[in-house]
């Protein structure tokens, strides 16, 4: 599935499913976000004080809650930049900070400020994306990388990416005109938006996206989202994206890995602009 947006006025450019199958899974498919979601972590993270030359802990494991935690392919980085756990997606990293700095509520209240909890319909039906109260502190932990509890749709994923770009999230319409609700969030500490973009951008020059290629001033996010059962889970593939005023979505329903999969889908796309 495919959605993107205009950063500036939440008018979508365009939303496409492949293969059609009649439902249309880019506006009411609900997904584990995965580590896109750490745009939304990272912004209450930077709102509660942390900066991006902090060092964190990048451990194979990670223990929050009595529930342990890992990293994809058991990636071990030791003592890195925040920028840098940013840029590699590291859970581990993510967790530990999110279980040192964050409550379940600020969580939860960032969320609402990328549209989480809001009626995104854009004059036609699009489900709510959810960031449900953490229930415990290793709820807390599985939330602030987009898994547990957590179901986003991938126009929200795209909406979170124009919110980045744009510093505040604007209702989504359709280009043909209907402006749908208006009620709206407050916006993103300036602050805060511009270290997330510049964060973004370092994800695609030398982070999980950096083999893609994405062409011009991209800035980004992978995602590798668990779901279903086996040993190993099954994933989907994410990315979420900007450029100039332009915001994006790509998901590969159990597609693999988002930064080998979905985001040369979305350098495919934007080669094609």
């Amino acid at each position: 599935m495919f959605g993107d947006a205009d950063a500036s006025t939440g008018e979508l450019a365009a939303v496409v499913n492949t293969p059609v199958t009649g439902y249309n899974r880019a506006l009411l498919g609900r997904y584990p976000p995965g580590s896109t979601f750490k745009v939304v972590t990272a912004g209450a993270l930077l709102a509660g004080g942390l900066r991006p030359g902090d060092p964190v802990d990048c451990p194979k494991e990670a223990k929050v809650g009595g529930r342990t935690f890992g990293n994809f392919e058991d990636e071990v980085l030791g003592r890195i930049p925040f920028s840098s756990a940013f840029a590699h997606s590291c859970n581990t990293a993510f967790v530990q900070q999110a279980a040192k700095r964050l409550d379940g509520d600020e969580l939860v209240a960032t969320a609402a400020r990328f549209g989480f909890g809001l009626d995104p319909s854009p004059g036609i039906p699009a489900v709510t994306s959810r960031v449900p109260p953490p229930s415990d502190r290793a709820d807390l932990a599985a939330e602030a990388f987009g898994q547990g509890r957590v179901t986003a749709s991938p126009l929200q994923m795209a909406l979170v990416a124009a919110t980045v770009a744009e510093g505040r999230w604007h209702h989504p319409t359709l280009v043909s005109g209907d402006a749908g609700e208006s009620k709206s969030p407050d916006p993103l500490d300036a602050k805060v938006a511009t270290t997330l973009r510049t964060l973004m951008r370092q994800v695609v020059t030398e982070g999980t996206a950096a083999p893609a290629r994405l062409p011009g001033q991209v800035g980004g996010k992978t995602g590798t989202a668990e779901f279903g059962s086996g040993d190993p889970l099954p994933t989907h593939a994410w990315f979420i994206g900007f450029r100039g005023d332009l915001a994006f979505a790509v998901v590969v329903e159990d597609g693999g890995v988002g930064g080998e999969v979905a985001a040369p889908v979305a350098a495919r796309f934007l080669r094609a602009l």
